[in-house]
């Protein structure tokens, strides 16, 4: 209610400091002029009930884009293959897409500097590998459990 008498008492002002009426005595006019400088400096608090709605409405489309999260660019995703466990390969892959996370497969079966490299970042953990940013977060096994305790996402997409 009290809103709805602040909306009478603003478009009231600004009809009175719109108006032509009495602008005919010099004090008037002066008057109104510098009451309409001063609502223009202030941001026009006093304006019609049109102008008053149309910024309302502006403003809810603001507060619903405000309540989306913004996007996240991902961080790179490779899984390192070499070249013998097809099937843990494609349920790491259908794990990654299904929750919509790109990613790269990289085959290091001719590539003996690479395939060093992911065994000594990952020790202990079998091929395929995947790797976030750069980090091992493990084989299939450690990507399930990360993907179930909601930490997946966190390692891909960053902090929440």
């Amino acid at each position: 209610m009290s809103n709805e008498v602040t909306d009478k008492v603003r478009s009231l002002v600004f009809s009175a400091i719109s108006s032509q009426r009495g602008n005919q005595l010099k004090p008037v006019r002066i008057l109104r002029e510098v009451a309409a400088t001063a609502n223009d400096l202030f941001g026009r608090p006093f304006c019609s009930d049109a102008e008053l709605s149309e910024r309302r409405a502006v403003l809810s489309a603001d507060s619903a884009a405000e309540t989306r999260p913004p996007a996240r660019e991902a961080a790179p995703v490779i899984i390192y293959f070499d070249g013998k466990d097809h099937r843990t390969l494609k349920k790491m892959e259908d794990l990654l897409t299904g929750r919509a996370i790109a990613y790269r497969v990289l085959d290091v079966t001719d590539d003996e500097a690479t395939h060093s490299w992911v065994t000594t970042k990952a020790p202990g953990i079998e091929f395929p590998v995947c790797f976030v940013a750069g980090e091992s977060i493990g084989g299939l096994g450690q990507v399930l459990d990360l993907d179930v305790n909601g930490e997946l996402a966190r390692h891909v997409f960053g902090a929440k």
